[in-house]
C-alpha cells in the first residue's frame, strides 16, 4: 500500500514538472520580449524627441536667419535710397553752381577829383555792366539779384594827400579805410577790396570822407581811379 502511494506520488510530480516546466519558459521569454520592446519604444520616442527638438532649433535658427535677411535686405534699401538722394542732391548743388548769373560791372573816370566830406563819388564811364546795376550818373549800383558780392575800389592818389572812404550801402558801411600818398615826389595808385552778403535790389556806392584839401586824385590815360564789383554766388533771402 505504502508503496503504490509512493508510485502515485512520484507519477504526479512528474505529471507536474512534464505540464508547467513550458509554461514557466514562455511567459520568461515574453517577459524579455516586452521588455524589449518597451526599450525599443522609449528609445524610440528619445529619438524623435531629440529629432522634434533638433528641428525646433533649426526651424528658429531659419527664422533668425531669415529675419537678419530681411532686416539686412531693408537697410541695404535704405542706404541705397540715402545714397540715392545724397547724389541728387550733389547734382542739384553742381547745377545750380554751374548756372549762377553772372553779374558784373567796372566803372572808371571818377567825375569830381576833389570830393567833399559825405559826397558820393561818381565814375562816370561804365567799362561794363553785366546785370545793368551800375548808375554812372550817381555813381550807385543796385544788386540785381542776392548774393554774396565782392567789391573792388582803386583811387590814384595827388603826392602827400589823403582821403578817408566808404563803401557803403543802406545798412551801413561794409568797407571803411585811408588812402594817402607820402612818397612826396610820385603819385599812387591804391586798392581796397571788400566781400558782403546783399539782398535783391540794395544799393552799393563809394563815400568820400574827411581829406587833404585840394585836389586829391589824380588821372590820365595810363592809370584808372576805378570801382568794380562782381556776384561771387546768389543766395535765398
Amino acid at each position: 500500500m505504502k508503496m503504490l502511494v509512493k508510485i502515485v506520488l512520484l507519477v504526479a510530480l512528474c505529471a507536474f514538472v512534464n505540464s508547467t516546466e513550458p509554461e514557466c519558459s514562455r511567459f520568461h521569454y515574453e517577459e524579455k520580449t516586452l521588455e524589449k520592446m518597451i526599450k525599443t519604444e522609449i528609445y524610440v520616442d528619445k529619438i524623435k524627441s531629440e529629432t522634434e527638438h533638433m528641428q525646433q532649433k533649426m526651424s528658429e535658427k531659419m527664422d533668425g536667419i531669415q529675419e537678419d535677411w530681411k532686416k539686412t535686405q531693408l537697410e541695404l534699401k535704405e542706404a541705397n535710397e540715402d545714397n540715392e538722394k545724397a547724389v541728387e542732391e550733389i547734382k542739384n548743388k553742381v547745377e545750380s553752381l554751374s548756372t549762377v548769373q553772372a553779374v558784373a560791372f567796372l566803372a572808371h573816370n571818377i567825375k569830381n577829383k576833389g570830393p567833399s566830406d559825405g559826397e558820393t563819388i561818381v565814375f562816370s564811364t561804365t567799362h561794363f555792366d553785366v546785370g545793368s546795376g551800375y548808375n554812372n550818373k550817381n555813381g550807385t549800383y543796385t544788386t540785381p539779384v542776392a548774393g554774396i558780392y565782392m567789391f573792388t575800389l582803386q583811387l590814384c592818389i595827388t603826392g602827400r594827400r589823403y582821403i578817408y572812404f566808404e563803401i557803403d550801402t543802406e545798412n551801413g558801411p561794409i568797407l571803411k579805410g585811408c588812402f594817402n600818398d607820402d612818397s612826396g615826389s610820385y603819385d599812387g595808385c591804391q586798392t581796397a577790396t571788400t566781400i558782403a552778403e546783399l539782398g535783391a535790389k540794395e544799393r552799393v556806392w563809394i563815400k568820400s570822407g574827411s581829406s587833404s584839401s585840394g585836389t586829391d586824385f589824380w588821372t590820365q590815360s595810363t592809370v584808372w581811379n576805378s570801382f568794380s564789383g562782381v556776384l561771387i554766388s546768389t543766395v535765398t533771402k
